[in-house]
């Protein structure tokens, strides 16, 4: 799921959209689109990015879709893989890849090429899957054919007619032998009980082993192109913008740091002021969501930021241009990978590139210091 997650929150890009009812945004055959209600149609589009409050894709999308809103519905055929979080997630259309979706409730009405990931308190499968399946959920309702291994964390289970796992079920409960499983469904020889706090435990989960090297340097190189590209669209988008986004982090990266340490604790810290309230609790998503979008901003900006100290640290001058500005973005993106792959201490270094990126937006967004930015 943290694949999932991070893809979906590469959404943040539309963090101007927050404000305006729908912006859309084509490029290179790939679709950005953001708003309150959104409605994706018409022709295929290549990779889907998508984020809003009421959000439909009926394209087809002969790429991968990353879907984030409060309801959130998928009614065409993904041509690749499938990311998606919100309160209710309806996946009504076909993917040919791996789908890895979270939230409140989760329906799969539609069938799965490869792999299924859903996390959520209502979780039902009504459709087949080719791959494995990893199913977490207070309810979990199956009712079709895993082709592959099962891992299932749940409280309740309905069992459908229909519903078959043709590998091993990897059964998570507090009380693992209060989950019946009929012998229709896995033999009992293939079925695998486990205490719940075992569940967390990836590297012991079916379909969630160490990946190898090829894997990991795929999803490296990954991580470098999604941070390059959205930090060449920013600097093409808000070439100025980005720019004193970046003389105010590099004048004083510890006060930006400090600045976005602040912001984002003061976004997480609403969520509980507004429970509190009781009539604040329709507001959380609206603060959850705005720091996820502060977080990711914050490290695409933080990851320009280091890719041009690097280049002046070159001797070469601070780019001036959207192509000089993207070498930048991608060579930032490329540092802050490598330095999270440093074993102990490489998260912190990933973290200090976003808290300065976060700080430097949060002080731009509230002008603070103004008069003291070049």
């Amino acid at each position: 799921m943290r694949h999932a997650l991070l893809s979906i929150l590469l959404l943040s890009f539309a963090l101007p959209a927050l404000a305006e009812d729908d912006t859309s945004w084509r490029f290179g055959g790939d679709a950005y689109i953001a708003g309150r209600n959104v409605d994706l149609a018409g022709a295929p589009v290549g990779d889907l990015f998508m984020a809003g409050d009421k959000i439909t894709a009926r394209a087809d999308i002969d790429g991968s879709a990353h879907m984030a809103g409060r309801y959130v519905t998928l009614d065409a055929r993904v041509g690749q893989n499938l990311y998606a979080a919100g309160m209710d997630v309806d996946v009504s259309g076909t993917v040919a890849g791996n789908v890895s979706i979270a939230g409140d409730t989760l329906k799969i009405n539609e069938p799965v090429a490869g792999n299924l990931r859903a996390m959520g308190a209502n979780v039902t499968l009504a459709a087949p899957v080719a791959g494995s399946a990893i199913l977490g959920g207070e309810s979990v309702a199956l009712d079709a054919e895993i082709g592959g291994d099962l891992a299932l964390a749940a409280q309740a289970v309905d069992w459908g007619d229909a519903a078959r796992v043709r590998g091993e079920l990897h059964v998570y409960a507090n009380n693992p032998d209060d989950i019946v499983v009929p012998e229709r469904v896995a033999s009992a020889d293939r079925v695998i009980r486990h205490e719940m706090r075992d569940f967390d435990h990836a590297t012991g989960m079916p379909g969630m082993e160490r990946p190898g090297l090829f894997e990991r340097l795929r999803g490296w190189l990954g991580a470098v192109l999604v941070v390059g590209v959205l930090g060449t669209i920013f600097a093409a988008v808000a070439p100025g913008y980005l720019s004193t986004l970046r003389e105010r982090a590099l004048a004083r990266p510890v006060k930006s740091g400090v600045i976005g340490l602040v912001g984002l604790s003061a976004l997480l810290g609403s969520v509980v002021f507004l429970a509190m309230t009781g009539i604040g609790i329709v507001l959380i998503p609206v603060s959850l969501i705005a720091a996820v979008l502060l977080g990711i901003s914050g490290y695409v900006v933080g990851a320009y930021v280091l890719g041009v100290w690097a280049v002046l640290m070159s001797g070469r001058p601070a780019p001036a241009s959207t192509g000089a500005r993207a070498a930048a973005a991608f060579v930032g993106a490329a540092i802050g990978a490598l330095i999270g792959l440093i074993p102990w201490i490489g998260w912190l270094a990933v973290m200090a590139i976003f808290f300065v990126g976060a700080g430097a937006l949060v002080a731009r967004m509230l002008k603070w210091g103004e008069a003291e930015t070049v």
